[in-house]
């Protein structure tokens, strides 16, 4: 009886472990691809069903950007960027969608970035990395921290 008291405690906590630490995230990549800068975003696609604003059960182009200029703004050397949607693809749970975002510039000076990506799910993380001017950089952002401004000197 005890052992089967301590191997079900047990259980529990790795179980239990496991959930507690398990993370809510959406990323968004900034990289170079030849001459132009692109924008790729993996989320859960659940989430976006649930709490982005949808029509439908899967993520179409029309819904999700829609939904991603609404919640996002992208600033490169103060030009406002408009995010166009190259390719959704979706996968068991997830979903990567690859945006086209300018052509590449060199020599960025600054990038401001305001993300509120899916800030209504509980604990949910928006990671930001930049893969720009040869320097990678990455950022959390949340309901608490929703916009960054990062300088390259």
């Amino acid at each position: 009886m005890k052992i089967l008291i301590l191997t079900l405690f047990t259980l529990f906590n790795i179980n239990s472990s496991t959930i507690l630490h398990e993370s809510i995230s959406a990323s968004f990549n900034v990289i170079k691809r030849g001459h132009l800068l692109m924008l790729e975003i993996d989320f859960d696609e659940e989430n976006f069903i649930k709490f982005g604003e949808s029509k439908s059960l899967q993520v179409s182009k029309e819904d999700f950007s829609k939904y991603l200029n609404k919640t996002t703004s992208w600033e490169i050397d103060g030009e406002k960027l408009i995010p166009q949607i190259v390719d959704i693809k979706s996968g068991e749970h997830y979903t990567k969608v690859i945006c086209f975002l300018s052509e590449y510039k060199e020599n960025i000076k600054s990038v401001t970035i305001k993300n509120e990506f899916l800030v209504n799910v509980k604990s949910h993380s928006n990671i930001v990395k930049l893969d720009i001017n040869n320097t990678f950089k990455d950022f959390r952002l949340h309901k608490d921290r929703r916009k960054i401004k990062v300088n390259y000197n």
